[in-house]
């Protein structure tokens, strides 16, 4: 009986262990108040997620005033130089996304772990991250020239007949008034009709002006004259447009510059964490992944929620390798943390309506055959959308049919694009196939893949090294980018990208999950003013979606702005807004 109450005891107090290790490992302004870590007492009712949603609301306020700020001083350095106004924000170049491209999970950590986890509030985070909000996206500029045409103005003319006086002859006097008769005759002359305006030399016909006697009639008699100008014609000229020299700015925004954080938290990210016996930087980033795990279910050392833009773009640009690769790569990252893994699941190119609904698992042989799950693409599944996506190239069938389809290449010879293999356990055949994505930061080799429980997840798995690496056969990975895989493009345009929920902070008192076109609100939809009918296809950053919501006076009088849906309040936080350019597949349905 001792020895099993003693048991009990030991595991009782290894649990509260692991509670208090795990609380400290959070970043405690989010967790404090919830446990009553703070000295207050602790609030009831209140889960992680909802402060986490209130902490990261506050940021993305911060960061928004920011890129607010970053604009405006764009439009100072040209006020200020006097420079062209059009030419220089005509060739602004905008890397920055006011709330994307940063990481709200690391932001909270590091201003705890900077307080030491003890007296954290957000209104002084806030106060800290609102000194450095002018530096959050830095700006460079370089002053350029560019001579630019003047358009010359020309006129065509239309013909004119006219009764002229040729001739006058003085017959007499009358009174002391002297009297004339006057000769009259028919002429063609010319006046000018329309203008036109040209960027390139005109041949044109020329015209010279010329002053006309014409008659003026008293009793049915010519009387006198009178004169007016009209133009003969006078051979040909050529009329050449003038040129004029133009001074602008070439301002870049870059993205959010992630070294602020330590600066508005007074942190030095290589001093020694105390608490962890680590750095402050390794600490930060220990508690970020936690707070990740904690909020997300992440499981492993890999990506289960959705990348940022920025985050996507950076990782794709650190790879090195071509256009062609880089393209196959974004697409497949496209869907990190948006598609869970289903047995059996394929789908044809670009966003499936149908992920992350109900469906039943037909597909024999796995333990969720015969039960309902979210709908999404299994691993070969996901790396043949990921090929027909991107490049129209249909990888076929199933894990072993893949196989066949690829040849071998080296660990040395390995590029992002290429796939691998995972043999099954009794080492007959294969049980898994992966994209090869490139390496991380800290050089190891990284990999998107449908896995199951997780869904696509970017990682490097714990059996990574086991692969064998392959190279589709039927790829041409040297052609340029395709443009027209979604079908004929028609149109092209700027594009400012919000993200939205279904909660009522998103949609006030619509917020009953059903968009405007009368759909259950899923991914892959998005708002968009009503000059776009409902069922307009519009391929965004290599994901395509389908109008089928409506917005207030913000969406509805700007046709440049995409509202897209996300299940989560958080999710629609943490991607914030940003610009692209987006593309027009298709108008209506």
């Amino acid at each position: 009986m001792r020895h099993t109450l003693f048991k009990v005891l030991v595991c009782i107090c290894l649990f509260l262990l692991f509670l208090i290790v795990m609380i400290v490992s959070l970043p405690s302004i989010v967790f404090n108040s919830i446990f009553g870590l703070d000295g207050n007492k602790p609030i009831e009712g209140v889960t992680p997620t909802a402060v986490y949603a209130e902490m990261a609301g506050a940021v993305s306020d911060v960061v928004d005033d920011g890129y607010s700020q970053a604009l405006a001083k764009v439009e100072r350095m040209i006020s200020d130089g006097g420079y062209d106004y059009d030419l220089s924000m005509e060739a602004l170049v905008n890397y920055a996304q006011s709330s994307s491209g940063y990481d709200v999970s690391y932001i909270l950590a590091a201003y705890s772990a900077s307080m030491q986890q003890q007296n954290t509030k957000k209104e002084d985070m806030v106060s800290k991250l609102g000194n450095v909000a002018g530096s959050m996206f830095p700006v460079t500029s370089e002053e350029k020239q560019k001579e630019i045409i003047i358009p010359v103005t020309y006129y065509t003319y239309q013909p004119v007949t006219l009764t002229v006086v040729t001739d006058k002859v003085k017959t007499g006097t009358v009174n002391g008034v002297a009297q004339y008769r006057y000769e009259t005759a028919e002429k063609t002359y010319y006046l000018p009709d329309e203008s036109h305006t040209s960027n390139e030399p005109v041949e044109i016909d020329a015209y010279k002006s010329v002053t006309v006697s014409l008659p003026v009639y008293s009793g049915g008699a010519v009387t006198g004259t009178t004169e007016e100008t009209y133009y003969q014609a006078d051979g040909k000229e050529t009329v050449t447009p003038g040129t004029e020299t133009i001074k602008y700015i070439e301002c870049t925004i870059h993205p959010f510059d992630n070294a602020v954080i330590a600066t508005a938290f007074g942190l030095n990210l290589d001093a020694p964490y105390e608490q962890f016996g680590i750095t402050y930087g390794e600490a930060i980033q220990k508690m970020a992944t936690a707070l990740k795990m904690t909020l997300y279910g992440i499981a492993g050392d890999g990506q289960s929620v959705p990348l940022t833009d920025a985050e996507l773009i950076a990782f794709v640009n650190r790879q090195n390798c071509n256009a062609t690769r880089k393209h196959i790569l974004t697409t497949a990252l496209s869907l990190v943390g948006k598609v869970p893994y289903f047995w059996g699941g394929k789908s044809g190119p670009g966003w499936n309506d149908e992920w992350n609904t109900p469906k039943l698992v037909t597909a024999a042989g796995s333990t969720t055959s015969g039960t309902i799950r979210p709908y999404g693409l299994d691993c070969s599944g996901f790396t043949d959308w990921t090929y027909k996506t991107a490049v129209g190239v249909n990888l076929y069938g199933g894990t072993w049919n893949q196989w066949e389809e690829t040849a071998a290449v080296s660990a040395s010879e390995l590029l992002p694009g290429d796939l691998g293999f995972l043999r099954e356990s009794n080492g007959q055949g294969w049980s898994h196939v992966l994209i090869f994505a490139g390496y991380g930061e800290d050089g190891r080799r990284m990999w998107v893949h449908s896995s199951g429980g997780e869904g696509v997840i970017l990682n490097s798995p714990s059996y990574e090294a086991t692969l064998e690496l392959r190279r589709p056969q039927n790829v041409d990975f040297d052609a340029p980018v395709p443009d027209n895989i979604q079908g004929t493009p028609i149109s092209t345009l700027e594009v400012d990208v919000t993200h939205y929920c279904a909660c009522a902070k998103c949609c006030g008192s619509n917020a009953n999950g059903i968009t405007a076109s009368g759909k259950i609100a899923s991914r892959g939809m998005v708002a968009m003013s009503s000059h776009y009918p409902f069922g307009t296809q519009i391929m965004i950053n290599g994901t395509m979606y389908t109008v089928e919501d409506r917005g207030g006076s913000g969406i509805e009088n700007d046709i440049h702005r995409v509202d897209i849906y996300v299940p989560d309040h958080n999710e629609a936080l943490r991607l914030g807004r940003f610009r692209t350019t987006a593309t027009i597949y298709r108008l209506g349905r």
